[in-house]
């Protein structure tokens, strides 16, 4: 953590404003929330939905370039704690319609939460007939 603090200070950057993805190897990407959106779909994937500049979705698609399908990476949204999920890709970039004359595209991370949580943090169900017996 220190070093994300060390790196928010360095560009001017406010982390409580921040969605932050952070991979094994150290790599650090923090994106504003107001260029984010984020969809829980019913199949358990998560999208997130960016529409930024053509610099911001560069250096996006760059922290992306080398991860592989079902890879583990986190992330933390406005500092409430690391959460680690598994990367299912990215869609292709598209340009946004609109009238302003800066240029916005469109792009979307498709995340899975990751499922290695322990069998030992689990309680056993005490009994087998009620439908609540699976519930921590």
């Amino acid at each position: 953590m220190y070093e994300l603090d060390d790196l928010a200070l360095k560009e001017n950057v406010n982390l409580f404003d921040c969605i932050v993805f952070t991979k094994d190897d150290g790599n650090i990407l923090a994106v504003n929330t107001k260029y984010v959106g984020i969809k829980q779909r019913q199949d358990k994937l998560m999208g997130v939905n960016f529409t930024m500049s053509p610099k911001q979705v560069k250096q996006l698609e760059e922290f992306f370039s080398n991860v592989n399908n079902g890879e583990m990476f986190f992330y933390d949204i406005c500092q409430t704690g690391n959460i680690p999920v598994n990367y299912r890709g990215l869609s292709k970039v598209t340009k946004k319609v609109s009238n302003d004359p800066d240029a916005l595209f469109e792009v979307s991370l498709i995340m899975q939460p990751a499922q290695n949580m322990p069998k030992d943090n689990y309680f056993d169900p005490t009994c087998g007939c009620c439908s609540l017996h699976h519930i921590i």
